[in-house]
């Protein structure tokens, strides 16, 4: 494989979320996997809405997730600069290139006229688009225009009766006729360059041979072709892949499940749980093995990448966090949850061996809290249910399992032997009160590692509260 530099363009318009970051994720590892480059470029020409701080979160999300970029902001690099909004000189050289070719030309159509051509496109049954009214406009009207003070956008000449091919890595060949594209526009009013104009001069400025995006930019790509082509700047390959939506197949957004990078870091996902399952969103892999970003780049595969959009499925993407979190070490997994359990844990109690106690039952951190609040807590509610089971067990149950823990501590096994010989009681019957006695709930960790962690004086006392309900 030939070395590919790729390139994630965001735009600082909100929050990164999960369909941004797979299209970053499927760049960076496409680079890694030809041991080429990924770069990062920030498309702000929006100037209504883009934002500093939405930069610096993407930023900030990228290197959360370890996808390291060797040019862009934070790192500079040879094609500076690397934010759109600063790159306006180059573009403008291209914009001068264009007018004296007459690849270019003023359009002073207002949005009214515009509506009227497409209401009556659409009712003739026609496909809405700029019929080209002032690609043939005489010097002179122009001038008039300019004389009133009329601000026009400039529109790219598509040329006619021309078929734009390309080979797509993900769709395979790609054919458009050029009479069935319009003139697009390149420089707006402001004389800020449009995304379909900038996009594709710094892409071959950047030297991107490989642009992976969304198929939502399919359309754009003759239209970038018809413009590279006109420069005689070099094309890059291109792999458009299918939408990521909500589990309702809509847009991604917060309505149908979605959650922002920096949900993801509050929630306490970890990166590679993120990168495991956002590599396997339409991309058949075949196993469950977690891999790191150089393992995910080796046996990422263009060829292996559905065209069909893709649903985001939490339970996919937790089972995921679940497969990471076993896969650590003790000390890791106490490394992580450390700065979550400050303050909860008795000072008797090492936190290691809570973590090692508890690392079955948990994928976040949210839920060693809870287990820690649960646990430690020597007044814990009960529910209705739970107090039922207590109270079915009877007293007599609870004095006789504090006379066979003091009787054959610390060993539990032996404990909850002679239990059941002096109780008669087996299996659920058995566990399921001495479980909810020590920590109030149902299910929970190991009752052997738990009662080594509780101690001898904090399991006697539940023993004897339990026994008084």
């Amino acid at each position: 494989m030939s070395t590919k530099k790729t390139r994630f363009c965001p735009s600082p318009t909100g929050l990164m979320h999960l369909g941004n970051l797979r299209t970053a994720l499927l760049n960076f590892l496409l680079s890694k996997q030809s041991k080429g480059s990924f770069i990062l470029r920030i498309e702000d020409t929006d100037k209504e809405r883009s934002k500093k701080e939405f930069a610096e979160s993407i930023c900030d999300d990228l290197t959360w997730m370890d996808l390291n970029w060797e040019e862009g902001p934070r790192t500079g690099g040879p094609q500076e600069p690397y934010f759109q909004s600063e790159r306006n000189q180059l573009y403008e050289k291209f914009y001068a290139e264009l007018i004296d070719k007459d690849l270019i030309y003023p359009c002073f159509a207002t949005e009214e006229e515009l509506k009227a051509i497409r209401r009556n496109q659409l009712a003739a049954g026609k496909p809405p688009r700029y019929p080209g009214i002032w690609s043939d406009a005489s010097k002179e009207d122009v001038q008039k225009e300019f004389e009133k003070g009329s601000k026009p956008v400039y529109r790219f000449r598509i040329p006619k009766k021309k078929t734009i091919t390309f080979n797509d890595l993900i769709k395979g060949e790609q054919s458009f006729n050029s009479n069935d594209l319009d003139d697009f526009i390149v420089k707006k009013e402001d004389g800020s360059p449009t995304f379909m104009y900038a996009n594709a001069i710094d892409d071959a400025l950047m030297n991107i041979n490989l642009v992976v995006r969304g198929d939502d930019h399919l359309s754009n790509t003759p239209r970038q072709i018809a413009l590279l082509e006109a420069l005689q700047l070099d094309i890059p390959e291109y792999a458009h892949i299918a939408l990521f939506t909500g589990d309702d197949g809509s847009p991604l957004s917060k309505r149908n499940g979605s959650l922002s990078i920096q949900e993801l870091k509050e929630k306490g996902y970890f990166p590679l749980a993120v990168a495991n399952y956002l590599t396997r969103v339409g991309h058949t892999i075949g196993d469950n093995e977690v891999r790191d970003l150089t393992a995910l780049a080796k046996v990422f595969d263009t060829n292996k990448v559905s065209s069909s959009p893709s649903r985001f499925d939490i339970q996919q993407l937790n089972f995921w966090q679940k497969q990471v979190v076993e896969a650590q070490t003790d000390e890791e997994l106490n490394n992580w949850l450390n700065p979550f359990l400050e303050g909860l844990l008795p000072k008797d109690i090492d936190s290691g061996l809570f973590v090692k106690t508890i690392r079955e039952n948990i994928a976040f951190p949210e839920e060693a809290i809870s287990l820690a609040n649960n646990i430690m807590s020597a007044d814990f509610k009960l529910s209705k249910e739970a107090k039922n089971i207590i109270k079915a067990s009877g007293n007599e149950f609870f004095s006789l399992a504090k006379e066979a823990f003091l009787k054959n501590w610390p060993n539990w096994s032996e404990s909850m032997k002679d239990l059941s010989s002096t109780s008669g009681k087996k299996g659920k019957e058995l566990y399921q009160p001495i479980r909810i006695s020590l920590t109030g709930q149902e299910s929970g960790p190991k009752l052997d590692q738990l009662s080594t962690l509780l101690g001898k004086e904090r399991v006697i006392e539940r023993l004897e509260k339990a026994s008084k309900i």
